[in-house]
């Protein structure tokens, strides 16, 4: 009997095992990620590899939208990029790192606006642009 229940635990790890699914996910004209050959939004694990093997991105999508935490990779398997999506912008703090792993960049996004930077008290006194303002692109600053 204890033989039987040894043989189907062997069993049960070995073809029962959950696998991950390859998915062909492409991101339309609407901005939304849809599984390749479908017309409903893709929900699930968003995972990029390089042309080498190695990991390109990883982060998750809701819904049709890269939401949480995401990661992105150089081909040398280094970190190149990390931060945090909502509902589908950029949001929170972003770093980016150069091909040895050095910090480079941090900026600060809400919404999928870029923050302008604030350096000191100092700067915010001697500011024209109240600190409440962001950076927008062609559109110019807005109103948080």
């Amino acid at each position: 009997m204890k033989w039987i229940i040894v043989i189907l635990a062997v069993f049960a790890v070995l073809f029962l095992q959950i696998r991950r699914e390859e998915v062909g996910v492409k991101r339309a004209s609407d901005g939304l990620y849809y599984k390749a050959g479908e017309s409903d939004v893709y929900t699930g694990e968003g995972l990029v590899y390089h042309p080498n093997g190695s990991k390109a991105q990883q982060g998750e999508i809701i819904a049709g939208k890269p939401t949480g935490p995401w990661k992105q990779w150089h081909s040398n398997g280094k970190i190149n990029w990390e931060g945090s999506y909502k509902n589908g912008n950029r949001d929170g703090v972003w770093i980016k790192y150069d091909e040895a792993g050095k910090k480079v960049e941090e900026s600060t996004w809400t919404d999928g606006l870029k923050q302008e930077p604030v350096d000191s008290v100092e700067t915010i006194k001697n500011s024209k642009t109240p600190p409440s303002k962001v950076s927008a692109g062609e559109e110019g600053n807005k109103d948080i």
